[in-house]
């Protein structure tokens, strides 16, 4: 969890220490059993038996067991953000950028595997809390991706989401596979960063035309 809570509607931030560890022994409960067990069949008597605290103690932080799961999601952005930040913030091309902020992302979802859990599960849960998180991504990702002025395709939005999905579908792979940080390395030097920049394809576009 991060140092700094995050304010999301629905959740109420207790203001001393001892209120602050109780709410983050309830919230990382939430998270291994949602991971672990999925939403609906995760009770909230469930969350706090885990936790170790009082059904009352959930009330005191949370309205429902959604807004839960709402945290955990806003944690997770926030945290991954964060870490891609600090992961490109030397970069001075966007290729550099790429290279270090896909790899960031690959080994982030290896030491974190209950991220794919929690964030595609919420599809089923709210289908609204999915679409904005990934807006959310795909925003700030597209506008950073016009700023730099280095992709060849005007359409940024779409370029955005599409390496979004390799970034995670090769935190999955690596995730499968039990990579460590020099193989990473390797799949980002020999296949990710060849297909970024001479594409993927051997075909003649103009053949369309």
């Amino acid at each position: 969890m991060p140092d700094k809570m995050i304010r999301v509607k629905g959740i109420n931030i207790p203001k001393t220490e001892l209120g602050k560890t109780k709410m983050e022994k309830l919230l990382a409960s939430s998270e291994e059993l949602f991971a672990n067990k999925g939403f609906y069949s995760t009770s909230i008597s469930d969350i706090c038996k885990h936790a170790g605290t009082a059904v009352g103690t959930f009330y005191i932080y949370f309205d429902t067991k959604t807004d839960v799961y709402k945290y955990l999601m806003e944690t997770y952005k926030k945290e991954i953000k964060d870490r891609l930040a600090a992961s490109i913030g030397n970069c001075q091309t966007r290729y550099e950028k790429e290279y270090e902020g896909i790899k960031c992302f690959i080994k982030y979802a290896v030491s974190t595997p209950n991220v794919y859990n929690i964030i595609w599960g919420s599809l089923s849960i709210d289908r609204q809390m999915f679409v904005d998180y990934y807006e959310s991504f795909a925003e700030s990702y597209s506008r950073a991706l016009e700023h730099d002025g280095e992709v060849t395709l005007s359409d940024t939005e779409s370029v955005a989401y599409m390496l979004m999905g390799i970034s995670n579908f090769l935190g999955l792979k690596a995730m499968f596979t039990g990579m460590n940080e020099e193989q990473i390395d390797n799949m980002m030097k020999q296949t990710v960063m060849p297909a970024l920049t001479n594409g993927i394809l051997k075909y003649d576009i103009t053949r369309e035309e």
